[in-house]
């Protein structure tokens, strides 16, 4: 299994490219810098050993951190505070392994990537004003897993590093993706393989106690099983357990460290495995005139040091003329040119006429269905934990299979089921449904998948609490302003005969009238009905049913909480004014708050009420009257979907009703609903949907004319305002109570 940090190569390679581009409109106007990079020199050393020299104007104060590449092999690192002073940007070297050097300035540094041919050792050290990097090969050819391992920084001499955060998250691509935040950039970070785990050791760097703990990420479905991070002589590292066969990339940008782990599908038609598209092999050339198809794939076996099988019915020349193309890329032209096919198993490579390997498959396929015809059926037990053993049993049958009724089933099911089925044609399947129980038999390899599938069905099921909160907010205020007015004259002026005064005297309305003769008693009639005086005559004064004069304008304020009253009276000239000024003023503020919450299984519906049902009377057909009743409730119903990131989709309906206005065909329910589907983190708070609702009213009665007068105008109309508003929130929170990432 091959595994190469193809995203971290893509990424990095075209940084490179970026930055030896641009190189050139910075080299117009070349920023501030306190250093030069003056000179650089190769000099080959015995076994294959370099040593390039980078001759600065000024000595660095530390070595410059470095990472690695794999594919193409690159040794790049920064040269802080630092301008490009040799005029070029890529010198050709072509000594050993180092092809050529680039440099490429940026607003402060200067990046250095030495272009090798294949992977090797290096180390960087400081010498005056001189850089020295030694490139070591520790061997004629070094494979890629050998040099798996990236550095991205080496390692500080100033301590104090500190990891902040490690996070997992599934990828788009089903990839497995660790999420590592380091205290500073300047990390000593190195990624390598190590047997089937992947390995990060951070140098001189802490690893807080609440981080020190293994994340269970089985249930993401990815590559990757567990993370652990943990301390190791002195230094934190990260160890990543992946299952099956998956490739990784890693990358670091300021900050962050981020490792990929993917699943990698292997291709029989694919030389070399991976994600990377197109061919990957080494490069070589070949120029053959007329030579045996046999021999030129003898010679591609040789170079490449793989295992090649060659079938006898392979047979004719080619002639072939191919420069600096991968192998990869050669052995398929070569092999398409004659109609040949390959399969590859483990590190051979087979290759035949495709006829052939056609022939042989077929073959294969049907040895293997008369096989399962006439292999023996074992019986094997399997006791579920979580699964319910009937529902089981029907996954077995593809669904085809009835309930029954009975606690242990036998198989059967319908023709459409058969064609569905995960068992043989010659299984069969029972079930305890006392026990939880299922009794399968059927062929050995047929049994080996049913484990299979128990294993990756038969788990605890995640709970979800969702929580939903309603906030019913509103705001009333209202304002009023009225007046009676009215003037009365009766009788001969110097006659103060007759003389009436409404009034109220505890809950009695009163009357008087005066004297008619100098010295006289006068008289006080008292009201009967709620301290209200009827309509009579005092004098000469008509006397309204509220016990006062009549009024020229009569537009008070109903239920006033105040009011003045004036009245003046000229007895000369039997002139009586009435004046009643009234005012109501009310601001009223509330909120109702409602939070219904439940707790059910993934992919299961739940439901909470809490409420009324209301009875009202209906006719029925028969003309008899039947009571009825309606539901007036505050109710939450979901059901919700946990995705594998951990995340939770819900199908939404919450509602609260009240008790509305009572109707003679029965009584009004005031509802407040919300359907929807969301999709929300883990302990995050969504907001459903909101209803604003604003009522702004201005009113005003007057007496034509007289009610637009200035000041006076105001005895003669009534002004009414009203503002109110309501607003309705409601909220979602839900959480996944689950303990699979818990330290083991």
């Amino acid at each position: 299994m091959m595994k190469k940090f193809s995203d971290f190569v893509t990424r990095m390679a075209f940084l490179s490219v970026a930055l030896a581009v641009s190189a050139v409109s910075f080299a117009a106007e070349p920023p501030a810098a306190t250093n030069q990079l003056q000179a650089v020199d190769v000099t080959v050393l015995p076994g294959g050993r370099l040593n390039v020299q980078l001759q600065m104007a000024q000595p660095l104060a530390s070595a410059p951190v470095s990472f690695t590449l794999s594919n193409p092999p690159r040794i790049v690192f920064d040269i802080p505070n630092a301008s490009n002073a040799i005029g070029k940007n890529v010198l050709p070297v072509n000594q050993g392994v180092l092809k050529s050097v680039q440099v490429a300035q940026a607003s402060d540094r200067s990046r250095v990537v030495l272009n090798l041919s294949k992977p090797v050792q290096h180390e960087l050290q400081l010498k005056d004003q001189t850089l020295l990097v030694g490139l070591t090969q520790e061997g004629a050819d070094v494979p890629v897993a050998a040099v798996a391992a990236k550095r991205f920084a080496e390692q500080e001499v100033a301590a104090g590093h500190k990891i902040q955060k490690i996070d997992f998250v599934r990828g788009k691509n089903g990839e497995g993706r660790i999420l590592v935040d380091l205290s500073d950039s300047r990390v000593g970070v190195n990624v390598r393989n190590a047997g089937k785990t992947v390995v990060i050791d951070f140098a001189d760097t802490e690893l807080p106690e609440a981080l020190q703990r293994r994340l269970n990420v089985i249930n993401f479905n990815t590559p990757v099983l567990y993370v652990d991070a943990l301390r190791h002589h002195h230094q934190a590292q990260i160890v990543i357990e992946p299952q099956g066969d998956w490739e990784q990339s890693a990358y670091q940008t300021d900050k962050r460290l981020v490792v990929d782990i993917r699943p990698l599908a292997k291709d029989p038609n694919k030389l070399i495995q991976g994600s990377k598209q197109g061919y990957a092999g080494e490069k070589l050339s070949l120029n053959f005139q007329r030579v045996d198809v046999r021999d030129v794939l003898k010679v591609i076996a040789d170079f490449t040091g793989k295992n090649i099988v060659v079938s006898d019915s392979v047979s004719g020349s080619v002639t072939i003329g191919l420069k600096d193309v991968p192998w990869d890329q050669a052995l398929d032209v070569i092999m398409k040119s004659k109609g040949l096919d390959m399969r590859v198993n483990g590190s051979v490579i087979s290759i035949a006429p495709a006829e052939e390997f056609a022939a042989k498959e077929k073959a294969q396929l049907t040895a293997d269905a008369e096989r399962e015809t006439l292999e023996t059926l074992r019986t094997e037990v399997f006791s579920l934990k979580y699964q319910k053993a009937m529902d089981f049993r029907n996954m077995l049958l593809g669904g085809g299979a009835s309930s029954g009724g009975s606690s242990a089933g036998t198989s059967g099911g319908s023709s459409a089921g058969r064609m569905n089925r995960i068992l043989s044609q010659r299984g069969s399947v029972t079930f305890d449904a006392r026990t939880n129980t299922i009794f399968v038999q059927d062929t050995p390899r047929k049994l080996d998948e049913i484990q299979t599938i128990i294993n990756k069905v038969d788990v605890p099921v995640k709970q979800v609490m969702i929580e939903s909160r309603m906030v019913i907010a509103s705001n009333t205020f209202s304002k009023a302003l009225g007046a009676r007015f009215g003037i009365s004259q009766t009788g001969t002026p110097g006659n103060n005969s007759a003389l009436s005064i409404g009034g109220s005297l505890g809950n009695k309305a009163t009357a008087y009238t005066a004297p008619t003769t100098a010295g006289g008693t006068g008289t006080y009639t008292l009201g009967t009905q709620g301290g209200t005086i009827q309509s009579a005559t005092l004098g000469n004064y008509a006397v309204s049913s509220n016990g006062q004069p009549d009024l020229m304008s009569n537009l008070p304020v109903t239920n006033a909480y105040g009011g003045i009253a004036l009245s003046l009276l000229k007895l000369s000239a039997n002139l009586l004014l009435n004046l009643e000024l009234s005012a109501l003023e009310a601001d009223s503020r509330g909120k109702v708050i409602s939070s219904p919450r439940v707790t059910t299984a993934n992919q299961q519906k739940a439901r909470i009420a809490q409420g009324v049902e209301i009875p009202y009377q209906s006719a029925t057909s028969s003309g008899a009257t039947a009571v009825s009743f309606k539901k007036a409730e505050l109710s939450l119903e979901v059901t919700p979907q946990i995705t594998p990131d951990q995340k939770i989709i819900m199908d939404l309906d919450v509602r609260k009703d009240s008790r509305g206005e009572t109707l003679p065909g029965g009584v009004a329910i005031n509802t407040q609903n919300v359907q929807t589907q969301v999709l929300v983190g883990n302990g995050e708070t969504v907001v459903l949907g909101g209803i604003y609702e604003q009522v702004s009213r201005k009113s005003t009665d007057k007496v034509p004319f007289f009610g637009d007068l200035p000041v006076v105008g105001y005895a003669f109309k009534r002004n009414t305002k009203q503002e109110d508003k309501t607003e309705l929130l409601i909220f979602i929170t839900p959480k996944v109570m689950d303990e699979t990432l818990a330290l083991n």
